[in-house]
């Protein structure tokens, strides 16, 4: 119980013996402040403005609590979720409540400081945490706890000696708070402070101490083992240790505990050296830490004293005062203590209720996150549907076009072979009968010939069609003439353009050209003829060829009939597509510029044209002249 207070009291001296110091700290550190303030409005720097509040926090400790909470409080309120130094500002504040005795809401910011310090691995202020807290524990008389964080000390202490390049300082100070931890370790497993197994315990204690040249630990057990000697009636012994103590504090100029001048008084009152004893007595009288402890110990010292002088009345009377006063002390202790526990069980039961209503708003929160995932899982879904509704409408709209599209090709193709292979099998027929003579022979046999063209190029057509639309578009592109390719097309086309009296003129130049050689070749004979069969006598068809941004592009030019606006808007649409007769009444379907159109394409071109009704149309389309590069 001696060791508990003196340690507080050495720790409020050396507060106390610092304050002119701290002093000019705490200007330093308000300047630095004001000037953080002033520069947050041009750079925002709430972290350094923690720092600072932090250590004036802990500067105002002795100086003015209320300062060193607002200060922790400010820190706190700077540093949520910025790592480690939020538990820094927790640290603070705990400290401010452990000296405020308030000893759980202590605990309860050690405990988040803890956490944080854990979390970012800052073993340093760890070590604090834990010392702190052993020392917290023990000022309250709580042997279990104190055991848990004296073993925490140990355990950091252990781990700290493995590093290097520590200080001779910080070595020594890790083995004085081992020292300390070592003594609450072994008091928190003592049934009480008497007795010569604790007597023992802080003997072997204070040699550590002594070994380690540890004054401060060494001093504040002699006064503990000094206090169990007199209890023991071993004197002399007592006196060497009282001694000890007291001639430490007088040297550097703190003021002693006045439980120790009482046990001065009594031990001399026991030797019966009676003006020492009073000497004591009225030193323990006038110090201004004098407490009811200290009375009590007077008291005994009394009691002792006026039997050694043969008062026994008096020492009766002295002595049932301090049982008295021991009693009282004891009744008070025990007030304290269910006080305390009754403050500790309720500060529990609000963190329990805080917990409670966190971990329910947690739920609420999550339960909110469900329900807006399946929302939008609901959401999805819809949209999913409604996408392949839209998806099934288009396809049917599709496959009806598709079929809209199959019904006209096989009308059209009905029709369009129909009527040369009737020609044909009723000209065969008649030549059979003998009913023709050679000059209706002949002919009968150059329409059927035009027919059968008109024919092979609907069938090719058709065929090419139906294999892109079946197999997809297989290109096989490679470079080579524009010329040559143009002209083997348009040479084979210059009969039909004799025969229609049309002048048929290829001015394509000998460009190089990259692209699939065939298709280029359906795309010339395809606009080539179009061009031919809506061109009447004495007109022209015109290809030629120039170079734009690096590709070709090739024109179709005829003086025919050229095309009103409402067949212009529906040329590339093959279910839309209505294909007027030629000049000489030839067919169409409309299915090559379709299938030209898919070529362009396909060869990384396009194709486009320009028509007005009377006076002709130009169709073009561009083909790339090098190889594209990925």
């Amino acid at each position: 119980m001696i060791l508990r207070k003196m340690f507080s009291f050495v720790l409020c001296l050396g507060l106390c013996s610092t304050l002119a110091v701290e002093a000019s700290k705490i200007d330093s550190l308000e300047a630095t402040l004001v000037h953080l303030r002033a520069m947050s409005s041009f750079k925002s720097n709430n972290l350094e403005r923690a720092e600072v509040h932090i250590k004036l926090s802990f500067e105002y400790r002795a100086v003015d609590t209320t300062k060193c909470r607002t200060n922790a409080l400010e820190a706190l309120k700077l540093t949520r979720n910025a790592g480690s130094i939020e538990g820094e500002a927790y640290f603070a504040l705990a400290r401010y409540y452990q000296m405020a005795d308030i000893p759980y809401m202590a605990h309860v910011n050690y405990r988040d400081a803890e956490k944080l310090f854990i979390k970012y691995k800052d073993t340093e202020n760890l070590f604090k945490v834990y010392r702190n807290q052993m020392i917290l524990f023990n000022n309250i008389e709580d042997k279990k706890n104190t055991a848990i964080y004296a073993r925490k000390v140990q355990e950091m202490i252990a781990e700290r000696s493995m590093l290097e390049g520590r200080s001779e300082l910080e070595i020594f100070e890790d083995q004085s708070i081992g020292i300390t931890a070592a003594f609450y370790l072994g008091w928190s497993e003592l049934e009480d402070d008497g007795g010569p197994e604790a007597l023992d315990f802080y003997l072997k204690m204070y040699q550590k101490a002594i070994d380690l040249d540890d004054h401060r630990n060494a001093y504040m057990i002699a006064a503990n083992c000094g206090g169990l000697f007199v209890e023991q009636d071993r004197i002399r012994e007592a006196l060497q240790f009282l001694h000890f103590t007291r001639n430490f504090f007088e040297t550097v100029g703190m003021m002693v505990m006045p439980e120790t001048y009482a046990l001065l008084a009594e031990a001399y009152a026991m030797l019966g050296k009676i003006d020492s004893a009073q000497h004591y007595i009225k030193r323990a009288q006038n110090s201004p830490l004098y407490t009811d402890e200290t009375k009590k110990i007077l008291l005994r010292g009394y009691s002792v004293l006026e039997a050694s002088k043969g008062n026994y009345r008096g020492a009766l009377n002295n002595y049932k005062q301090y049982h008295h006063v021991s009693d009282s002390i004891n009744k008070v202790r025990r007030m304290d203590e269910i006080g305390r526990m009754k403050n500790w069980q309720e500060f529990e039961q609000k963190d329990k209720e805080n917990l409670n209503l966190q971990l329910s708003k947690e739920r609420q929160k999550k339960y909110m996150i469900a329900m807006a995932a399946l929302m939008a899982v609901i959401l999805l879904l819809l949209g999913l549907a409604i996408l392949f509704y839209r998806k099934s409408v288009e396809k049917n709209q599709e496959l009806k076009q598709l079929h809209t599209v199959k019904d006209k090709l096989f009308s059209v193709v009905a029709h369009d072979l129909r009527g040369p292979m009737g020609a044909l099998v009723s000209m065969l027929k008649m030549a059979n009968n003998n009913m023709l003579n050679a000059e209706m022979q002949a002919q009968l046999l150059k329409d059927i010939t035009n027919r059968v063209d008109d024919t092979y190029n609907l069938l090719d057509n058709l065929l090419r069609w139906s294999k892109s639309q079946m197999q997809g578009m297989v290109l096989s592109p490679v470079y080579f003439n524009a010329q040559e390719g143009s002209r083997a097309v348009t040479d084979t086309l210059q009969g039909i353009a004799t025969t229609k009296k049309i002048t048929l003129i290829n001015r394509i130049d000998k460009y190089r050209i990259f692209a699939d050689k065939d298709m280029f070749a359906v795309l010339v004979r395809n606009l080539t003829t179009n061009a031919l069969k809506y061109t009447s006598a004495e007109g022209q068809v015109i290809l030629d060829a120039k170079m734009s941004n690096n590709m070709l592009v090739i024109s179709v030019k005829d003086t025919g009939t050229g095309m009103p606006q409402e067949v212009q808007e529906k040329l590339f649409k093959l279910s839309e597509t209505k294909s007027k007769r030629g000049t000489n009444n030839e067919s169409g379907t409309g299915l090559g510029l379709v299938l030209c159109a898919d070529f362009v394409k396909a060869n990384g071109g396009r194709i486009w044209f320009s028509s007005e009704q009377g006076k002709g149309s130009t169709f073009y389309f561009s083909i790339p002249v090098t190889e594209k590069r990925p």
